[in-house]
């Protein structure tokens, strides 16, 4: 199963799902790996400084080995086509911010014929705030982007960019059943 993680924006919070999400079906016993597809390396740097080696870095010699390989795309959308030719699954990462919101639709739209017909297409809200307007509003926000969301998702939570330098120990009880839970909705959704 290939998980892409993609939009036109940057910041969204692609590369942190990426990387935290295919660490939650590691510690969940499932073989997985990520493949960086951004120029700036981060998922790379980030498996390579300070994760315990449950993630493989995607070796393509080694493809049928994996139960899921998560894809960090750059936020680009002409750089997306040949990940998206081979996806299970392309998540569009998106905040609950209108700059966000604007560009997940935008790039819904240009992505939507590259997908291999038995890919599905959803949408993860990222950085949310329990508890505000925009939280109460997600149904609606997806329905204005045009894709399905998945019922899980991800806080605003500052031990998820603290993760990238001291790994899944810096993850709470919390956060770590958020992150298995979506990854669970991710795989069988």
């Amino acid at each position: 199963m290939n998980i892409v993680f993609c939009n036109g924006k940057g910041g969204t919070g692609k590369t942190t799902m990426a990387v935290l999400l295919a660490h939650a079906l590691a510690e969940a016993g499932k073989r997985v790996a990520v493949l960086d597809l951004d120029p700036q390396a981060t998922a790379t740097n980030w498996l390579r400084e300070c994760e315990s080696g449950k993630v493989a870095k995607y070796d393509q010699r080694q493809a049928s080995d994996y139960d899921a390989v998560f894809i960090d795309t750059p936020p680009r959308l002409d750089a997306l086509a040949p990940a998206l030719a081979t996806c299970s699954v392309a998540v569009l990462v998106c905040s609950p911010s209108p700059a966000d919101l604007w560009t997940t639709r935008d790039t819904a739209a240009a992505i939507r014929d590259k997908l291999p017909k038995s890919s599905r297409l959803r949408l993860l809200f990222n950085g949310v705030l329990s508890h505000t307007v925009l939280a109460r509003e997600l149904p609606d926000l997806a329905k204005r982007i045009g894709v399905k969301a998945l019922t899980s998702t991800i806080s605003r939570r500052q031990c998820y960019q603290h993760s990238a330098v001291l790994g899944w120990r810096a993850l709470d009880h919390d956060a770590r059943e958020e992150l298995f839970k979506t990854a669970l909705e991710l795989i069988t959704a």
